[in-house]
Parts: C-alpha cells; structure tokens; sequence
C-alpha cells in the first residue's frame, strides 16, 4: 500500500492510499510517522447521478463540485525492523452547487501489517502480510483492481458501475508464502469482503444487491529459471446475495510468470471453476466457468505501464440474482516527462458482463468503458497539483430494461502533505 514508482516517481495524490506524499521518499526510521495531508479540487462532473436523463425527472445532472479530504497516514517499524504498518485514514467532503442536496461526508480506512521479516526468523523467506480497507461514498467505484499485474482483481468491483447509492465496503486479506525448498513455495490466500448498498438517489432505481464474499486460495509455485517461475492453485470463493441465495466457485488454475528483463515482466494464468449455488429459490445446476488473467508490466525509472485481462464469474449486482461471466481489459501508464518533477497519466478500461449458464430470455448484462488522461505535478517535495479529465461510457440491460450514459468529469487538485 501507497509506496512510490520505480525511480521515486510520485504517487498519484487523492487516491484511498497514495495520500498527497512519496513514502519512498521519506527517509526511513524506527517507531511511528505520522504525515497528515489535505487535498482540494475543484471538478466538473456532467452526471453526478450515474444515469440515463429520461430517469432523472427534470433534474439537472451537471453540477460542480469542490472536495476537501483531509488525511492522516501512519508508517510504524518496530526497533528490530520486523513487523511493518502503513495505515490511512481520510474523511472525503464534498458540495454540490447545483444539487446541494447531494453534499456529502465519507470516509476511506486502510492498513497493510507486512510480517514478512519476523516469520523469516523461522523460515527464511518467508512471506505473511494483512491488509484491511474500507470506504463509504454514495459513489460506488467501477475499476478498482488489485495486484500489480490484475491477478487479484476484486469481483465485488470489476467494471459495474451502479447509480449513485449510498455504499460501504470493507475488504480483509491475508497472504503468505511459505519456502519448501530453495526453488518450491507454498502459497495461499484468505479475503473477506462485503459490500452494503443503501437506498438509491436516483428517482425509481431499483434497490441494488448487497453482498458477502469469502475468496481463498492455496497452491504451489516452482521457480524454474532464473526468470521463470509456474505456479498450480485451488482457488474457491462463496457469494452470500442475502435473500436472493448463495453462489459457490471451486477450481484451479495453472500460471506461468516470465521475466523478460529487469524491466518488463510478463504473467498468465488458466483455468476453470464448477459453478453452484442456489438463486431466487431455484437450484442452480453444476456448470463449467473460465477463470484467468494476463499481464505484462514495463517498469523502469521514467515509465511505468501495465497491461492487464481478466475472466472470472461475479454475482448480479442489480435486478435478480444471477451469475454473471466477467471480462476486463485494463491498461495504465504513469511516464515522467521532460520536464521536472511533472508526470502523465493514462488509464483506460474496458468491462463486460453476461449472464451465464441461464436460459432465460431477459438475461442481464452490463458494458463500462472508462479511460482518465492527466498530469501530476510535485511542486515541492510535499506539495502536488494534479489535473485530470475522465470518460465513461455506460450501457446496462436488466430484466429487459435497459439504459445507457455518458460521463465527462474535469477535475483540478492540490494536495499538500505535513511532515
């Protein structure tokens, strides 16, 4: 969580974990740091409901908007430099102009417990990190992925964008690698999640779907060469719709990870899961899923890029309880340009969602198409002005209904850190 980019580059300031500073660039110590920041934009948002104008009844979609979020990070390395933190908390509030009525205050928590060097007095390298994150907005995010190369991308939130609903989640996850031999690691994972949406602000939206997410891997990986390592895994995850039923996932996948230089890495993994469950009080007859992903990443001093598919089945967020068959495409970019301490950025995403294994004549599905171009600049070492302009590109079917919408968000930030 947060640290920076190859080279120092500066994390991007406003997001749950980048905070408006570099830790990379703090010079580390023993005991506890604490850096508070603030950041203030100012944007434009042409739909700051999420949805088609024919739902809004007269109301004026467009508005600006200006955001305070005040944060405080903490980093903490005990004396003998064992266990380490690097925990957030932040408060996010905004005002509407136009539609006063949709200021809001959220907030967004996070902490990652990295126990890597005090379980390698046991076992030498051996891995064991804890992470815990939450946030609450009435803007549920699309595109939240984790993993550096998309491996770990969460289901909860893989392209679906809903209307703007008043959201919680919160997302516990622990990993470990264990060392058998000098070439063979035992791994494994345990994530729980859930995701609680509130009443709709959109004039006859339906209620959407809350849900809860157990997701738990094992497996082993053989480094082969000196720049190639394969991996086998069981990988599981059970979906609690409430009411609407339960979804069940169980299979493996087999991966292959290539290191074609120092710079550029490459990461694939297939496979398969039997599908299970019941929905809407209906049995849902055993069937064959797809599961995997693919990435490449170029990382060096000055670029940083990363290029990223995902397959996998997540739960009908909207409507009725259903499977859904998931595929991601995401690319991101951070560049250093020619000119000192300024930075560009590029991101584009691409989801698509179909109902999967029904017979159903009103199937659902959902398409999002997102893409953000910008420019961050470190004025000091501890202040940023970032400039972004976002597109969205909305289109859902459910139950036989359907709608669509565009979104153009310009926004203007400054952040400044306190250490």
């Amino acid at each position: 969580m947060g640290g920076g980019m190859g080279g120092g580059m500066p994390v991007v300031p406003g997001t749950a974990f980048g905070g408006a500073t570099d830790p990379s660039s703090i010079r580390p110590g023993d005991g506890l740091r604490v850096i508070p920041s603030i950041q203030v934009s100012e944007r434009y948002d042409s739909n700051v409901f999420f949805a088609p104008k024919s739902l809004l009844r007269g109301l004026n979609p467009e508005d600006v908007v200006t955001t305070v979020v005040p944060q405080v990070r903490g980093l903490y390395t005990d004396h003998k430099n064992l266990v380490k933190v690097n925990a957030v908390v932040g408060a996010v509030g905004s005002y509407y102009v136009n539609n006063t009525g949709l200021s809001y205050v959220g907030a967004n928590a996070g902490v990652v417990l990295d126990m890597s060097d005090l379980v390698s007095q046991w076992r030498p390298g051996a891995r064991w990190t804890v992470s815990d994150t939450f946030f609450y907005s009435p803007q549920p995010p699309a595109f939240l992925v984790g993993g550096q190369l998309g491996e770990q991308a969460n289901p909860l939130v893989a392209g679906f964008q809903a209307y703007r609903t008043n959201t919680k989640s919160n997302n516990i996850n622990t990993q470990f690698e264990l060392p058998l031999s000098m070439t063979v690691k035992l791994t494994g994972s345990y994530a729980n999640s859930f995701i609680r949406y509130g009443a709709s602000q959109v004039p006859g939206a339906p209620t959407l779907i809350s849900q809860d997410l157990h997701t738990y891997t094992a497996g082993l990986l053989r480094e082969v060469s000196l720049y190639d390592t394969v991996r086998a895994d069981f990988i599981g995850s059970e979906f609690d719709l409430g009411e609407l039923g339960t979804l069940s996932l169980r299979g493996g996948t087999v991966g292959w990870t290539h290191k074609f230089s120092p710079t550029i890495r490459f990461n694939a993994a297939g496979g398969a899961q039997m599908l299970s469950g019941e929905l809407n009080g209906a049995g849902l007859s055993s069937i064959i899923a797809p599961v995997g992903n693919l990435a490449i990443q170029w990382n060096d001093p000055t670029t940083s890029l990363t290029l990223a598919y995902r397959i996998g089945i997540t739960p009908s967020f909207q409507s009725r309880a259903a499977a859904l068959l998931n595929h991601m495409v995401s690319f991101n970019m951070t560049q250093k340009t020619s000119i000192r301490d300024l930075v560009a950025l590029v991101e584009a995403n691409y989801g698509v969602a179909n109902e999967y294994g029904s017979n159903s004549a009103s199937t659902l599905s959902w398409t999002t198409v997102g893409g953000t171009a910008g420019l961050t600049y470190r004025a000091t070492q501890k202040l940023f002005l970032t400039l972004t302009y976002n597109y969205q590109n909305v289109e859902n079917s459910f139950g036989g209904t359907r709608f669509a919408y565009d979104r153009h968000v310009a926004q203007l930030s400054l952040s400044q850190a306190f250490y």
